[in-house]
């Protein structure tokens, strides 16, 4: 039983790798946009305010491991001007290894058109940083540490394995561009953005044979559309692509406004999602969005190969995301939400 459950945990471990390159993606990406794009920095695509603040958290394959992987995330940014400065912390542990990729990033954007004048916002960004990995090899076990006797793998037995580096620090650098049109008195608002990760090539190994990050590449794109006063629709896609391995999530957000009286300035928003990713899950998205502050929940349906194993269970990741106004305090609005 024992030995079935790691070489289960082993199974999701390389499907992860071979389906989404080494980096780690997210349902609701636009919800956390620093990771999205650079350029998205203190690009808040319309909506006023004066800094923003962006959190997350993901769990998955909890049907596959007894330590499922999981994603926590924060980020801030702000505009300065015609420029925008932030940054974000994204951990990711993956699996009973404690495979564990820590990931910081310093966030600058430039706007070349004024977004306070042009209806066309258009701007650039770049990310310098640090990513930290590290593992126990403790806690695999190996082949060689098959005990005939009971049937099972036993950590008693020694692996013969030399594993002596447990962890690694590199810079990283990461650039975008991202375009939306934002006339209001239009009632449709296309958008585009594209996006490199890892452009200096990062060495990751941790022993001899020396392996280097791929480039990671993404193009995201869009349109938000008016449909009446209390309902909006935004269909969009993603895709990226790193070394040999991609990915496309395709689906839609719909906002409806539930309050839409002119006396009040306080508007709440239920917020509903599907999205399609390519040959790996069907992703369903909850939230309700009250002014700046929104919350979203998403659930991933898997339906790769690994429904076999699975049964159909994926990944759970809850977002929230605050549009913050200097002098008005943002936790007095979260005690009314």
């Amino acid at each position: 039983m024992k030995a079935k459950l790691y070489i289960t945990s082993l199974i999701c471990g390389l499907a992860c790798l071979q389906a989404h390159a080494q980096d780690f993606h997210l349902a609701q990406y636009d919800a956390f946009p620093l990771y999205l794009n650079p350029s998205l920095t203190g690009n808040y695509l319309g909506e006023q305010g004066d800094y923003r603040v962006s959190s997350v958290y993901r769990t998955q394959w909890k049907a596959l491991t007894p330590k499922p992987y999981t994603t926590y995330g924060i980020a801030y940014d702000m505009p300065y001007k015609r420029f925008g400065v932030g940054g974000y912390l994204l951990d990711n542990k993956s699996g009973v290894g404690n495979f564990n990729t820590l990931d910081f990033q310093l966030s600058g954007s430039y706007f070349i058109t004024d977004p306070k004048t042009s209806p066309h916002l258009l701007s650039t960004g770049i990310q310098l940083g640090l990513f930290y990995k590290s593992y126990n090899p403790q806690k695999y076990l190996f082949e060689s540490q098959y005990d005939y006797s009971s049937g099972t793998l036993n950590q008693d037995i020694a692996s013969g394995e030399n594993l002596n580096r447990m962890n690694r620090t590199n810079f990283d650098a990461n650039m975008g561009i991202f375009y939306k049109y934002r006339d209001k008195q239009k009632k449709y608002w296309p958008f585009i953005g594209v996006a490199l990760y890892h452009v200096n090539r990062p060495t990751e190994n941790f022993y001899a044979y020396k392996s280097r990050l791929p480039i990671r590449f993404n193009i995201q794109g869009g349109c938000d559309f008016q449909v009446n006063e209390k309902l909006k629709l935004t269909p969009q896609i993603l895709y990226m692509t790193q070394a040999k391995a991609w990915e496309c999530n395709i689906g839609a957000l719909a906002y409806y406004r539930l309050n839409d009286s002119k006396e009040s300035d306080v508007h709440y928003d239920l917020i509903g999602g599907l999205n399609y990713r390519v040959k790996d899950a069907c992703i369903v998205q909850l939230g309700v969005k009250k002014d700046n502050l929104a919350v979203r929940m998403s659930y991933d349906f898997n339906t790769s190969y690994l429904n076999s194993y699975t049964g159909g269970r994926g990944g759970f990741e809850i977002t929230l995301q605050v549009i913050g106004i200097k002098g008005r305090p943002v936790f007095k609005t979260m005690a009314k939400f």
